[in-house]
């Protein structure tokens, strides 16, 4: 009991109007009925474990919506060494997975990456406290994939070089992604930046060419990222007739500027973002072009805002259509034999199975035929001691071959091709290989270091011995939209990026998306729900009928709760607008 003298009231007019304590309560310690307890607990944004990347997503978003655009971009760079240029050709899943897209309309993730990798690049990468290790690296390839590995290999304290076969690098970013996505000037800065944190890249050397097994073997580990360079063939009569050009090969002889001449009339073959982009670079080109696709829009694996915009271009796409022969003049292209398909059952992909039609076949006069129906991995180099099979290196979870001391990934590995997976396979074979290099088992170390689910990996976490990053996600499951409460969120647009005009389109390889800028930056990145992570609101704080809810000290973020006090009531999680904090049983 409290020592406090007791209040005593003489008659009825003393006493208060409602039921009120005009005493101390702090001798009734309610902690003493609870048999639940709340507990802060940062928890996945589902955007952080949809991106291959592992970005923090919302981590970088809520720098952004504080103006801190600097640091924003600092963060990013922590895991993914390429922002700018997957601001502009990611195909941003991020956003699929964002809980506001049940409300509204997702956040820009896109947008807002890009707009932080406009800032100037830091003097130094960031800092991963790592002395020099002394270990050498070889990585084959210096596409995305190898280009990320090597950069956090440098910052791991390693030295990593990089060999390439063609004359510059970037591989696909470069010489497969045209320039009206991939302007040359932004992946080039991106490159130097690479190379600045102690990245050695070396050029024309084709392996088991130019450089052979042995030379690359004596490193203490290797990376091998060649990438898939091989268009696959149609296996179709005249195949091999001047006028039918790769996709990839044309792609890369409009990267190099040395485009052939099309004529007229162009036909592409196939339905990916290799087509997609080699209808593009045609139309630019001056010709008339359309695309022929053996199954339905549904079933097409090329970006859907890709194709949108190659059909705003003025692209004819054709569905439900193949080729079945290419005609010649005098060994001359003259045109094509195609027929319509209907969809059958689904094939080892899982899309439905285009089947022909009887009789449907018709002919097309034509200048120029672009096959892009898929590319495979030159892999006819490498030892027999390292597995392959169906043109793709046998890996296992964290990108080890059957040589212990030889990793894989990118294209050439992953069923999966896209910049941003990647991105993904390049830091998960950094943190692998740097386990490696200490004689660790990476075995337990890779769920410490897994965001959510998805299979993305944190490099900060691994630099911080799996510590989960505040901003990362913790230990805690994926926040669903149904975890929110969204009484405290208010519907609002998403910001528009604005693009090239269509009519300057059809002879340009300028830019065609612009960025956000400006204040609708910071609108946009307000209006990220912040799921699973403690925004400081003070929610819990003003609703605690205990006020057992304290803020910390000066200069701390967040809150801390008196135990002697919470009775478990549970008011503070129901009012959290962002699920980042649960209710368990008393241990």
């Amino acid at each position: 009991m409290s020592d406090e003298k007791p209040i005593t009231y003489h008659n009825l007019g003393e006493m208060p109007e409602y039921v009120i304590s005009e005493a101390s309560m702090l001798w009734n310690k309610t902690g003493t009925w609870r048999y639940l307890a709340p507990r802060y607990l940062t928890q996945t944004p589902p955007c952080n474990q949809q991106c291959p990347a592992g970005n923090d997503v919302e981590g970088f978003i809520r720098l952004m919506e504080k103006g801190a655009i600097a640091e924003a971009a600092q963060l990013i760079r922590e895991e993914n060494p390429f922002p700018a240029v997957c601001g502009r050709v990611c195909y941003h899943p991020c956003e699929t997975g964002c809980n506001r897209t049940q409300f509204d309309d997702p956040v820009a993730i896109h947008s807002l990456e890009r707009v932080a990798a406009e800032q100037p690049f830091p003097a130094t990468p960031p800092e991963t406290g790592r002395p020099d290790s002394g270990k050498t690296v070889a990585i084959i390839g210096s596409g995305p994939s190898g280009l990320t590995a090597a950069y956090h290999l440098a910052r791991m304290g390693h030295q990593p070089t990089v060999y390439e076969a063609l004359d510059e690098p970037g591989g696909l970013l470069r010489y497969g992604i045209p320039a009206y996505r991939l302007p040359r000037n932004i992946l080039k800065a991106e490159v130097d930046h690479i190379t600045s944190c102690g990245v050695k890249i070396i050029c024309g050397k084709r392996a088991g060419v130019d450089i052979s097994w042995s030379d690359l073997n004596k490193s203490d580990a290797v990376f091998i990222t060649v990438g898939v360079h091989r268009n696959r063939r149609l296996e179709i009569p005249a195949e091999n007739t001047a006028g039918i050009l790769p996709g990839l090969g044309f792609l890369e002889s409009v990267a190099g500027g040395t485009p052939p001449r099309l004529g007229q009339h162009v036909i592409v073959i196939g339905g990916g973002n290799t087509a997609i982009d080699s209808a593009r670079c045609a139309l630019r080109l001056g010709s008339d072009v359309s695309i022929y696709y053996h199954r339905s829009r549904d079933e097409m694996p090329a970006f859907e805002e890709e194709v949108n915009e190659a059909l705003k271009e003025g692209v004819k796409i054709h569905f439900l259509t193949q080729p079945v022969q290419f005609l010649t003049d005098n060994q001359h292209l003259a045109g094509i034999q195609l027929r319509e398909t209907r969809l059958g059952s689904p094939d080892e992909s899982g899309r439905r199975r285009p089947e022909p039609v009887p009789g449907s076949e018709f002919d097309i006069p034509v200048n120029t035929i672009i096959t892009a129906i898929g590319e495979t991995a030159d892999l006819d180099w490498l030892p027999p001691e390292i597995s392959h099979e169906n043109n793709r290196i046998t890996i296992n979870l964290f990108g080890q071959t059957s040589l212990e001391k030889v990793f894989a990934g990118g294209d050439a590995a992953l069923t999966e091709h896209n910049v941003t997976t990647a991105i993904g396979s390049g830091k998960l074979a950094a943190c692998a290989i740097d386990a490696f290099l200490h004689n660790q088992d990476f075995t337990g170390i890779m769920p410490r270091i897994t965001i959510g689910e998805t299979g993305a990996v944190s490099v900060s976490r691994y630099l911080n011995h799996g510590d989960a990053h505040k901003k990362q996600g913790g230990p805690g499951k994926v926040v669903s939209f149904e975890d929110l409460n969204l009484a405290y969120f208010r519907k609002s647009a998403r910001q528009k990026i604005t693009t090239l005009d269509f009519n300057n389109r059809s002879s340009s390889f300028e830019e065609v998306n612009n960025g956000l800028s400006g204040e609708v930056t910071v609108i946009e990145a307000k209006r990220c729900f912040h799921c699973g992570v403690c925004t400081d609101c003070d929610n819990c704080y003003m609703f605690c009928p205990d006020i057992a809810i304290l803020k910390k000290g000066p200069g701390e973020e967040g809150y801390r709760i008196n135990m002697d006090y919470c009775k478990g009531c549970g008011i503070c999680v129901n009012e959290c607008p962002r699920a980042a904090m649960i209710m368990e049983k008393e241990q």
